[in-house]
């Protein structure tokens, strides 16, 4: 009985903590949120394109926003702090975060940041580097686009796949663990019964 019982305490333990886990989303999901964290502040820079890419065994966030002269540095935080809220929580984690700027003066050329996407979660989120470590090892700012080529979009159908299927496994295993422990107790109370 004492074994029945431990197992019952682990099953539920272990139910618990599979619904407390942390929320992981894909990589569609994640797209389909920036556009919602940059409509909640209205001081936050417009949107021109939003990517998420593999390249070099690498996995980029891409973003490209149109900056104002007067609130340069503003808009660059708040789109780097909005991409590491909200790539923390990738069911796959980002390597690089990739954001383009574009002037709101059209004779301006554009830039682009490149950070190492750990370290801007552990600075802008966790707090656990200095801004001057994150600005001198983790940035990379040019002006040259011919360094950093994104590659073309992937076709949407084979990303819609996966993803329908990963839910499905996960439901199944679910409902699968679910039945498991509805079992067990059943057996648990019919032979503590006589």
């Amino acid at each position: 009985m004492k074994y029945y019982s431990r197992l019952l305490i682990i099953s539920l333990l272990l139910s618990t903590a599979y619904s407390a886990s942390k929320k992981h989303f894909t990589d569609r999901q994640i797209a389909a949120m920036v556009p919602k964290y940059f409509d909640r502040d209205h001081n936050s820079p417009n949107i021109q394109r939003i990517r998420i890419y593999g390249k070099e065994d690498q996995k980029y966030f891409h973003l490209e926003i149109d900056v104002n002269r007067n609130r340069y540095l503003g808009e660059l935080d708040y789109t780097l702090s909005a991409m590491a809220n909200i790539a923390q929580y990738a069911k796959f984690p980002f390597d690089k975060f990739v954001v383009v700027m574009h002037p709101a003066i059209k004779s301006d050329e554009p830039e682009m940041l490149e950070t190492n996407a750990k370290c801007a979660i552990d600075y802008f989120i966790h707090k656990r580097i200095s801004y001057k470590r994150w600005s001198e090892k983790c940035t990379k700012i040019s002006s040259d686009f011919e360094i950093f080529v994104a590659p073309s979009a992937p076709e949407l159908g084979a990303e819609e796949t996966s993803d329908t299927g990963s839910n499905k496994n996960n439901l199944v295993k679910l409902v699968l663990f679910v039945s498991i422990l509805a079992v067990c107790i059943g057996f648990l109370l019919k032979r503590k019964s006589r």
